[in-house]
């Protein structure tokens, strides 16, 4: 984690260019796709053939009876055998192995080309072969969690997923644009902007159901909508905004607790004015006061 903050924290010497302006998910296909290759790959996926499943029975317990099939790939099981109990009406479902992580993906932020690793370690063949692995941005996480996902892994899940294929074209697209624009301006592309991986202040704090320490942060640059809870050990760099938090809060806290001791309830000794139709009873009065400071 932090050799990645680290390398995201690198400010460029020329004028950076950010491209996050628009989700990769959202960009319109090229004119006269409808017939093309994203279309074919929108395609229902054939089931995965799993080398390993049991023959009508469970892929955990090994029994039969009333099991339930994945709808991509062999895999069968007990409803009560996964964790959670699956509770389901639908006939899609796919199995633990078969949910990949990318569909938590949020967009798609760089491709970076690598050179493929050898198969032989010995040969002394230049390397020919190339691959790409891509930054991932992911829901609900801040851009110190992004991370990179191989083209290997990638591809199987857009396997069982094919928008997941289609996100990808669309950020090609959507890239070779900003290479065009970046060599015109003359701006670097910067995939994530160093701000945004930069606590800006702490909003709250709370402890997650292990016990350990998360905080709500405001990060430079994002707005309150993008505010992440966050681990403690995971934001250790930035001591001084929750040294900061922290005092804030022991300040009002203390600030409460005194005025909650020196206040002196007032009690009613009458009818209070804003009654009206009578007068209250000694023991009405009494139950007033008691409900008011109770």
């Amino acid at each position: 984690m932090s050799s990645l903050v680290e390398r995201l924290r690198v400010r460029s010497e020329r004028r950076p260019r950010y491209a996050l302006d628009e989700s990769d998910d959202d960009l319109p296909l090229r004119v006269g796709a409808g017939k093309g290759k994203d279309q074919q790959n929108d395609a229902p996926a054939e089931r995965i053939e799993r080398e390993d499943a049991k023959e009508e029975a469970c892929q955990r317990c090994g029994k039969s009876d009333n099991l339930v099939s994945c709808s991509t790939c062999t895999y069968k099981f007990h409803r009560k055998c996964l964790v959670p109990c699956l509770n389901i009406t639908s006939d899609k479902w796919s199995c633990p192995e078969c949910v990949s992580p990318l569909t938590e993906m949020e967009r798609i932020l760089d491709i970076e080309v690598l050179e493929a690793p050898r198969e032989d370690s010995s040969s002394t063949e230049p390397r020919s072969k190339k691959m790409e692995r891509y930054l991932i941005k992911w829901k609900g996480l801040s851009y110190i969690h992004c991370s990179w996902v191989s083209e290997k892994e990638y591809s199987e899940a857009a396997n069982i997923h094919p928008r997941l294929r289609t996100r990808l074209n669309n950020f090609r697209r959507q890239k070779e644009a900003m290479k065009i624009e970046a060599e015109r301006s003359g701006e670097d592309i910067v995939a994530i902007r160093p701000e945004w991986t930069t606590v800006d202040r702490i909003l709250a704090s709370r402890k997650n159901l292990v016990g350990d320490r998360e905080y709500y942060v405001k990060w430079n640059e994002l707005t309150y909508e993008e505010c992440t809870w966050e681990n403690e050990s995971d934001i250790t760099v930035f001591q001084p905004e929750i040294e900061r938090f922290n005092e804030i809060q022991f300040r009002r806290k203390k600030s409460g607790d005194k005025g909650k001791a020196t206040r002196e309830p007032r009690q009613f000794k009458e009818s209070p004015t804003f009654l009206s139709g009578g007068t209250l009873h000694p023991y009405q009065l009494e139950g007033l006061n008691f409900l008011r400071y109770s």
